[in-house]
């Protein structure tokens, strides 16, 4: 107890929201005559200092949780270039047309080389909810010493972070928001040759693998060479839990890791599981793609952000929100789609 009472003197508050909280009629009401420690906790000033530094306390704790089970911003790139507050964004994408060609000498009909471009708008939208304490509950804390319980912060913050990567997977075709599994997204979906368990051989997978990121580096025309695999949790278990002959006692997937001069990362994700609730294929599939920020990359102008408190004539309420504009797949033919695991 005595570590939160250090931990909770160590936070600033904002004058201003002090002064906004001392404004409200039922704050006064709030205030008990009571002493905690050596400091009274029945003017004005002393209450609304103690509140605030416990809401901040409460956000501070929350946003040391990890959720590492919410995979989309720890597989893909992050762009945060967007300004807060845009409601669009766009990006260009770039071809090239002419070309040089064997000329004889004095020739008049050089080619001339140029370029087309074409913009693709995104619209950014705004991911909100709140969670509130009572005058009740903050008088609680005040007279038992005791910090505010923080679950309330914590499902905040969980279901804004599972709708932010809810998105980035299966995008929202009712706001034209766009993710790695969305339908029309441009990413080509390919077959295996056969389930992950089907091979006998750890250098059969390795030759069907590299066949696969061969098929985007051709289509492409060489323009992307995968170097990323993610794969459903019971395919990636699979992988890194079995030893097959041939692979020197390790690991198929440290095997493939070793072995095959494209991939750098092999990664789990519950999300291709084919119940996950995110996966249009509605059976588990794997994707190969390029990481690179300007192939694919997901839009968080703001990511997570807890707003001052609100005073309200019941309580206090804090505002969560972010913005995204989904998954911006600037280059679909460096991401590949595989099925038939």
């Amino acid at each position: 107890m005595n570590k939160y009472i250090e931990e909770l003197n160590k936070i600033e508050v904002n004058p201003s929201h002090v002064a906004a909280l001392k404004s409200n009629p039922a704050f006064a009401e709030l205030i008990t005559q009571t002493k905690t420690g050596d400091t009274r906790l029945d003017s004005l000033d002393t209450s609304a200092y103690y509140f605030l530094r416990q809401l901040e306390y409460v956000k501070a704790k929350v946003l040391e949780v990890k959720y590492p089970e919410l995979t989309a911003r720890k597989i893909f790139p992050v762009d945060h270039s967007t300004p807060q507050g845009a409601v669009r964004t766009s990006y260009e994408v770039t071809d090239i047309i002419g070309g040089a060609k064997v000329q004889a000498n004095h020739a008049n009909d050089i080619k001339r080389v140029d370029i087309t471009t074409h913009y693709i708008d995104v619209e950014i939208k705004n991911v909100s909810n709140f969670y509130d304490y009572s005058w009740r509950d903050l008088r609680a804390a005040q007279f038992s010493n005791t910090p505010l319980q923080e679950r309330k912060a914590k499902a905040s913050q969980r279901d804004i972070e599972e709708q932010l990567n809810a998105l980035a997977w299966a995008g929202d075709p009712a706001f034209q928001i766009k993710g790695v599994l969305s339908d029309g997204n441009g990413i080509t979906n390919s077959p295996m040759p056969g389930t992950l368990r089907s091979f006998t051989s750890a250098r059969d997978l390795n030759t069907a693998i590299t066949d696969k990121i061969a098929y985007v580096h051709s289509r492409s025309r060489g323009a992307f060479s995968p170097d990323t695999l993610v794969l459903p949790l019971a395919e990636y278990d699979y992988l890194f839990d079995t030893i097959w002959d041939g692979t020197a006692m390790v690991s198929i997937g440290k095997f493939l890791l070793d072995n095959n001069r494209h991939l750098k990362r092999i990664l789990p994700a519950p999300e291709l599981m084919a119940d996950s609730g995110l996966n249009r294929f509605n059976a588990p599939v794997g994707m190969l793609f390029e990481y690179n920020k300007d192939n694919m990359a997901i839009e968080v102008p703001m990511p997570p952000t807890m707003r001052p408190p609100h005073q309200t004539l019941t309580g206090v309420q804090v505002l969560n929100e972010a913005e995204t504009g989904g998954m911006f797949i600037k280059q679909p033919l460096s991401a590949l789609i595989l099925t038939g695991l």
